[in-house]
């Protein structure tokens, strides 16, 4: 079996693959979770965002934020939820809203507005109708990655920065596929009897390789990232779905999220400047504070939907398409990063099937990191055990100097992701340990971490400075303090360093 994409789907399905006894293995383009499921809030959904207009999501969310909050404590925080409504906003929408959660199977508790503004004082005063949910934040990096090593563990082969390519066809089947390796630039082929194509957005480039035309839409949703926890819990707007109703209190920055809007490609998407202030305005309505707050980043995902349309109309359950020209590819879109494990499950029966394996779904039954015993062990350990799960015990820490300030990020930290063959790059670096995550983007840490990747990779010094740079500048375009903060940014390294900053 051959899974075609890293994101939290795909290292989900090879996960369950593994546990059932399949000899699978993974391809990613890139890095794990550089796409969508990197591109997210990360909000683990309740269901009550979906609970009126798309039940069938609202009861998949429901279901899982239990199952993981079971299986993953360790990249969550059970924040808790808030459902708000404003003055002017219709008032039979709560009614609808409480009904729809108890037909969904979602813990929605309606309490007063003095109730809801003792537990998260940064409310609007104005609120009136509100109700309680089981939301919370999750780390989606720690998440997808934990997959990743469980897969190996239980014998699968994963593989990052490799690009399929090409599918060859033998008849109506997919008989050997492609694929360009970032390591050593050279091309390879897997021979696989099935294909499973979880490749996101990219899922109907993919398909076309096959001679297969999936239905699909692609919808960008923009989000920005506040200096700061402006609230202790997740606040939702009390209304219909649409923009700037979500606010995420996320490690140390608040995540304001999210808008909608159909882009053809899902290459190198730029955020509309007008996104940023939108998101803002909306946002701060419910929590006045968001207005004097910095905005460090804006930064977007795009979401897959299968079928022909998009938008906010367009159900976020997900979809299994089959087409008879390639008959052993399966391809899956849609869904949340809350539903990641139920959709890599029913992939994974419908693949089993395919293959004449039998076994059973364990992943909703087993912890997918190891139950660390952190308590009375310095604090150190219990902050790596949140980001890096079981693995928090291989992390040396025999170095505790701080390489990131911001993210309070250890220089044991980044030599550890350094030694792993799938760090190819300092955005990988980041993605592992969050260094060049925080309030500077990078300015502080950044020359540190090149030094030390330098060292251990080899790399050329200044282009590898340049494209990491170059990663971060995608999202710094946003209102307010933030531009004086780019600007000295970009002043240092120009006039200090020599480095040119990232590209207009």
């Amino acid at each position: 079996m051959l899974v075609i994409g890293g994101g939290a789907t795909g290292a989900g399905i090879v996960r369950d693959l593994a546990l059932r006894g399949v000899d699978c293995a993974l391809l990613e383009a890139g890095d794990f979770c550089h796409g969508a499921s990197g591109g997210n809030h990360g909000l683990l959904h309740s269901g009550g965002r979906y609970a009126v207009k798309d039940p069938s999501s609202a009861s998949e969310c429901a279901h899982e934020n239990t199952v993981l909050r079971r299986t993953a404590p360790f990249c969550i925080e059970g924040t808790g939820g808030l459902f708000v409504s404003l003055p002017g906003d219709d008032d039979d929408f709560a009614l609808k809203f409480d009904n729809a959660c108890q037909n969904a199977g979602v813990k929605a508790q309606e309490v007063t507005a003095k109730e809801a503004l003792s537990i998260e004082p940064g409310l609007n005063p104005s609120v009136e109708t509100c109700y309680e949910v089981p939301d919370g934040s999750i780390d989606p990096f720690s998440l997808v990655l934990s997959n990743i090593d469980r897969a190996r563990e239980d014998g699968a082969a994963v593989m990052n920065h490799c690009q399929v390519i090409a599918m060859r066809m033998n008849g109506d089947r997919v008989d050997a596929v492609e694929y360009l390796d970032g390591r050593d630039g050279q091309k390879h082929q897997v021979l696989p009897e099935v294909v499973v194509n979880a490749g996101g957005a990219w899922a109907s480039s993919l398909a076309r390789m096959a001679g297969v035309d999936m239905p699909m839409a692609l919808d960008q949703g923009s989000m920005l990232v506040l200096d700061g926890r402006l609230c202790e819990h997740v606040i939702n707007r009390l209304r219909p779905p649409s923009n700037g109703d979500i606010a995420v209190p996320n490690h140390t920055s608040t995540i304001l999220g999210t808008t909608s809007a159909p882009v053809p490609s899902p290459e190198r998407p730029t955020i509309p400047v007008n996104d940023a202030d939108l998101l803002l305005r909306e946002v701060s309505a419910m929590l006045p504070g968001c207005r004097g707050a910095r905005a460090i980043r804006a930064y977007c995902g795009v979401r897959p939907l299968l079928g022909g349309t998009g938008g906010r109309e367009a159900s976020r359950s997900f979809s299994i398409f089959r087409d008879e020209r390639a008959e052993n590819l399966l391809s899956v879109a849609g869904g949340k990063l809350t539903t990641y494990r139920l959709m890599a499950e029913k992939v994974s029966d419908q693949a089993c099937r395919m293959l004449g394996k039998e076994g059973h779904c364990r992943t909703h039954l087993d912890a997918l990191g190891l139950d660390v015993p952190v308590l009375g062990k310095g604090i150190a350990l219990a902050k790596l055990h949140r980001k890096y799960a079981g693995r928090a015990l291989s992390i040396p820490l025999s170095d505790q100097r701080m390489i990131c300030s911001c993210e309070q990020v250890l220089r044991s930290e980044v030599q550890y992701a350094l030694e792993d063959p799938d760090v190819l790059t300092m955005t990988d670096v980041m993605r592992r340990t969050r260094a060049g995550l925080g309030y500077c983007q990078g300015l502080d840490c950044s020359l540190s971490v090149l030094e030390m990747f330098v060292e251990v990779k080899g790399a050329e010094a200044l282009s590898t400075l340049s494209e990491f740079l170059d990663e971060r500048g995608k999202g710094t375009s946003v209102p307010g303090e933030q531009v004086r903060q780019e600007l000295l940014r970009r002043h240092l390294l120009q006039g200090v360093y020599g480095i040119g900053g990232p590209k207009e």
